[in-house]
């Protein structure tokens, strides 16, 4: 009879040893996805954090040259960003225009290095008055300027 006991009591140790195994192989995978996720959060959250630009031009005097207006960008982040019509958004008064109405320019032409200033020439007529210019990078980072024309 002591036999059959030890029988069960090391099948049952066996299936209890597998069962533990189990949920720490879980819980590992599950600790390593959220490590992840948080190294991919968190090098979000550097680009955006070290990426910042100002519009610098003044609102009572926008330049106009050759039928566009030339709006100044100056990067006062840390690091460069892409700065072309594909990846730059420009919205005056709610309006997106698309890149052929669009010319960027900068010492490079494709990116906007820290402390440059960079050029966007948006091809419109604006009518008298107040506007709004919202210029909004490859990341999300936005800013705005409230201009009179």
């Amino acid at each position: 009879m002591g036999f059959g006991t030890s029988a069960t009591e090391i099948v049952l140790f066996i299936g209890s040893v597998i069962v533990a195994a189990s949920v720490a192989g879980v819980l590992g995978m599950t600790a390593l996805d959220m490590a992840s996720g948080l190294r991919e959060k968190g090098e979000v959250m550097k680009d955006r954090l070290s990426t910042d630009f100002r519009i610098v031009n003044d609102p009572e005097n926008i330049p106009v040259i050759g039928g566009n207006y030339t709006f100044y960008i100056k990067n006062t982040g840390s690091v460069s960003f892409y700065f072309t019509n594909t990846t730059v958004s420009v919205i005056i008064d709610g309006q997106m225009f698309s890149p052929a109405k669009l010319v960027f320019s900068s010492s490079d032409n494709t990116s906007l290095r820290r402390a440059e200033v960079g050029t966007i020439m948006v091809n419109t007529t604006l009518s008298t008055g107040y506007h709004t210019l919202r210029v909004v990078l490859h990341n999300g980072i936005a800013r705005e300027l409230t201009f009179r024309v």
